[in-house]
């Protein structure tokens, strides 16, 4: 019998050796070639730059009175936060990939350590969604907890949204996470990198003065060396991507993108004498946008258009292919008003999904009812066998359809002060089913002097029946309804001199929550347990900083004080992954002559040891397991070979102190026994170069 921890476990001792390199350097001031107009990564501790003029990144700045909005910018919208580039790629334990670095923030909570699934606010991981340049990602990591399918190279930041986040985002209940790639270079560059696993890289560069080009991608060329190394695991991985941008004229340009990524992770075991390959992912994604941008110099307008095509496929997990065809078209216009103090954005988003599952030989016939119960009544089926029965009972071939349209307006009240209220409204079809969810929202951002600022924040936010982020595998026809969220948070943000200091209040409840991981450990797999809903509600304290503490040494900091339930009935439990207590604190040194290092702790308490069984009630008040600590290193060296080439090498180590962590409990009529996992520790060696 497989457990949803023992799954996580073989991920990350595949991962463990997956990331043997995986690392970025970056550079003092602007990496060789950086493009024209990406973000300058200071060197740690380095005086902060000049502010730049309040801009809005699609609206969502502050505005000083009489200043006309603009709609560009890097400031994240209020009550998110936005990653640089150096919080990407320096960031100790994070090893160099994009979305890991959100694990530092206030109200993240890990899975499991090195696991990049995370629980946020609450919000299970598959109520999370995960966005570069506006496509949503439907596998982020490969192999499950190994590197990004997007290359750092392309990333020039990464914004958090909590919740409530921004009118054009929706169909999620939980968080999004948005990265952004670095305009178009003007100049040919290119970053690669080299490890005993995989190679990859980026190159870029102008075909003429209209046309730019990007083409990147990875491969595990290694692979074999992996499987040897760790036995039990067979694997292997690749992605790409490609880009074209085009000037049309001075304020319009087409940009075609295309990625995509694929991966296979199995358990090799023995069973009387023969080999056994269970298949634990076997999947790829494929996507294709089209683009339109128009940029009105003189009214400020912005129009956007964008067709995306995509295609998802999973096999060998609980059905034995799983096909997504996907179209989505979206559409949205951004114009200022009212002499530059309010900026009104509207837009409307269409999603076709057309899905083709095919079933296991011999697996019931997907029909609502079948495949319950085994031959033996009242038996359960067991791991696979569970899954083979309830997958095609929830994922079946289908026709589905989302409609949805919003607005929202940014309001400069003062020289220090936004509102911006806001609305999403999405219709949803599925299997004959239908459902519509309208989501109010607001965010505002008042000033209190120069250095202090409150963001009180409110809304809604609908989404269907949710799953773990697996490509093709939507639960279809809208079983228990759509799980519906109350975001609500206020927070304080003061700047005093370098430091910038935050602490946020928050209450989050989901009604419906679907959360099959997190309602209650066990290692039933049935049905039922991927359909039950519960009440979700989390509350708690964040607490943030971040800033120079002398001109070469940069630190960030982050503590979460919460609590995660789920109600079913009138039993309310802790969330199987309800950690009270999180803590970071990371270093970032400059140790001058191209040195760079950075250290990082992590701690966090246990869950609740406790687990799902017939017969047995779960606790209302459990024990917990041990709580958990982390030491994360990281140093890199550059060496100029011109000026603007150059090699580099890092070395990044999650976990260095080799400790070991609970990740699962198992239970019986007497008492729960914590099981252990590890060490689990990810080494990341690699050269790299670049131009």
């Amino acid at each position: 019998m497989r457990s949803p921890g023992a799954l996580f476990s073989l991920a990350l001792a595949a991962a463990a050796t997956l990331h043997a390199g995986e690392a970025r350097p970056q550079p003092a001031g602007r990496p060789a070639g950086e493009p024209a107009g990406a973000e300058v990564a200071q060197a740690p501790g380095a005086a902060p730059a000049e502010p730049p003029s309040p801009v809005v990144p699609d609206g969502q700045a502050i505005a000083p009175a009489g200043i006309e909005v603009t709609v560009e910018g890097n400031r994240a919208p209020p009550g998110s936060v936005s990653l640089t580039r150096r919080d990407v790629r320096e960031l100790p334990g994070a090893l160099g990939d994009p979305y890991r670095a959100i694990e530092i923030q206030p109200g993240v909570t890990s899975i499991a350590s090195g696991m990049p699934y995370y629980y946020i606010r609450g919000a299970p991981p598959g109520n999370i969604g995960y966005f570069f340049n506006g496509i949503q990602v439907p596998l982020l990591f490969h192999v499950g907890a190994g590197p990004s399918v997007i290359p750092a190279a392309m990333v020039q930041r990464v914004e958090m949204h909590l919740g409530p986040y921004p009118a054009d985002i929706g169909r999620l209940a939980g968080a999004a996470i948005e990265a952004e790639s670095a305009p178009p270079s003007d100049v040919w560059r290119g970053e690669g990198s080299l490890r005993f696993v995989d190679l990859g890289g980026v190159v870029e560069g102008p075909m003429d003065s209209d046309t730019h080009v990007l083409v990147g991608g990875r491969y595990a060329a290694g692979a074999a060396l992996t499987s040897a190394l760790v036995p039990s695991v067979d694997v292997g991985y690749a992605d790409y991507q490609g880009r074209m941008t085009h000037r049309l004229g001075p304020e319009e340009r087409i940009t075609v993108f295309a990625f995509g990524a694929y991966d296979y992770l199995a358990s090799i075991g023995e069973e009387d004498g023969a080999k056994e390959t269970d298949v634990l992912l076997d999947s790829d994604f494929h996507r294709l946008d089209l683009r339109y941008d128009r940029d009105d110099a003189a009214s400020g307008t912005r129009v956007r258009s964008a067709l995306t095509l995509g295609l998802d496929r999973s096999r060998g997990v609980g059905v034995e292919s799983a096909e997504a065809w996907k179209l989505n078209a979206r559409m949205s216009l951004a114009r200022p008003l009212l002499a530059g103090r309010a900026l009104v954005r509207v837009g409307v988003d269409a999603a076709v999904d057309r899905y083709v599952v095919t079933p296991h030989p011999g697996a019931p016939d997907g029909e609502p009812g079948g495949g319950a119960s085994t031959d033996e009544e009242d038996t359960p089926a067991e791991g696979t066998a569970q899954l083979d029965e309830s997958f095609p009972e929830l994922f079946r071939s289908r026709l589905d359809l989302a409609l949805g349209a919003w607005a929202d307006a940014l309001l400069v009240l003062d020289e220090r002060s936004t509102i911006t209220p806001g609305v999403r409204v999405d219709h949803y079809t599925s299997l004959g089913k239908s459902a519509l969810a309208v989501d109010p929202r607001i965010v505002g951002r008042f000033g209190v002097g120069d250095h202090v600022r409150l963001i009180p924040a409110f809304g809604l936010a609908s989404q269907l029946p949710g799953l773990a982020p697996l490509p093709a595998l939507q639960i279809g026809g809208i079983p228990g309804g759509l799980q519906r969220s109350l975001q609500s948070s206020f927070g304080v943000e003061v700047d005093a001199g370098p430091v910038n200091v935050s602490a946020t209040v928050f209450r989050q409840a989901t009604f419906g929550l679907s959360d099959p991981i997190g309602t209650g450990r066990g290692t039933n797999l049935s049905t039922e347990r991927f359909l039950t809903r519960s009440l979700g509600d989390t509350y708690g304290l964040e607490l943030g900083a971040r800033g120079a503490l002398r001109r070469d040494m940069f630190f960030l900091a982050s503590y979460t004080l919460s609590r995660s339930t789920r109600t079913r009935g009138r039993a309310t439990i802790p969330s199987a992954y309800d950690r009270t207590h999180v803590a970071h604190l990371a270093l970032l040194y400059d140790l001058g002559a191209g040195w760079r290092a950075g250290i990082r702790h992590v701690f966090y308490t246990g869950f609740p040891a406790d687990e799902a069984a017939p017969g047995r009630p779960p606790s209302e008040h459990p024990d917990r397991v041990a709580p958990f600590y982390r030491l994360d290193m990281r140093l890199s060296k550059r060496w100029a070979l011109g000026a603007r080439r150059y090699l580099g090498l890092v070395f990044d180590v999650q976990n260095a102190t080799l400790a070991k962590e609970v990740f699962d409990v198992s239970c019986d009529d007497g008492a729960c026994t914590p099981r252990k996992i590890g060490p689990i520790t990810m080494p990341g060696l690699a050269i790299e170069g670049g131009f």
